[in-house]
């Protein structure tokens, strides 16, 4: 039993360090309460910034982990703004704790503190029979004839695409997050605006995946 809770927490760990390097998705609200100055991606597909003035409103917003040193925070209100949170460093966003992200570290006007949450739970296993293919290397044989009185038998070795069934044993793991972080005026401390969001994914875990038969 205690093996068996030790596999499921490195599990866990690790499933959190790469859903975090990886891109995963996290909706909800900017309630920005004063104007804030930022530096939003632009041009062509988006690899310049430009930097403009953000006035006070409920966004929608849509916050974007690339990986564990690029964000991207999409708002959508009177227009649509796209905010890279980027760093050349891990910006070290736990799975669980506060979060505090300096302006220094993203080339942009405003810090960012707050916290995040992660929750993960799997179900229980299940047995099912899953349709599959597979690749053989056959050897097979034909006779060749120049003339009727003159054959030969030929051999080569040809890959063959077999369609089959194969058992699986799985279960699924869902991860939940909640964030929320506050705009501050760069080494100010002065609270613009409040973002608070969370996102949900499922994905199915195979624990072991038989042989395809025919």
């Amino acid at each position: 039993m205690n093996s068996f809770k030790s596999l499921k927490s490195f599990l866990s760990k690790m499933l959190l360090t790469v859903m975090l390097s990886s891109c995963v998705n996290v909706g909800g609200h900017l309630d920005l309460k004063l104007p804030m100055a930022a530096k939003k991606k632009s041009g062509f597909l988006n690899l310049k910034t430009t930097e403009i003035q953000i006035q006070p409103d409920l966004y929608n917003a849509q916050l974007t982990f690339l990986s564990d040193k690029n964000y991207t925070l999409k708002l959508t209100g009177r227009e649509t703004i796209s905010l890279p949170i980027k760093s050349s460093s891990d910006l070290h966003i736990p799975a669980n704790g506060p979060i505090f992200i300096s302006h220094n570290s993203i080339n942009q006007p405003f810090d960012l503190k707050g916290f995040i949450r992660t929750d993960v739970s799997e179900t229980s296993r299940y047995n099912d029979l899953e349709d599959c293919t597979v690749t053989l290397t056959e050897n097979h044989c034909q006779k060749i004839c120049e003339k009727p009185e003159s054959c030969s038998i030929v051999c080569k070795d040809e890959q063959v695409t077999i369609h089959g069934r194969r058992e699986v044993l799985f279960h699924f793991r869902t991860t939940d997050r909640n964030i929320s972080f506050e705009f501050q005026k760069a080494d100010k401390g002065e609270a613009l605006g409040q973002f608070t969001g969370q996102g949900s994914e499922t994905e199915k875990i195979n624990d072991f995946v038989g042989a395809c038969r025919r």
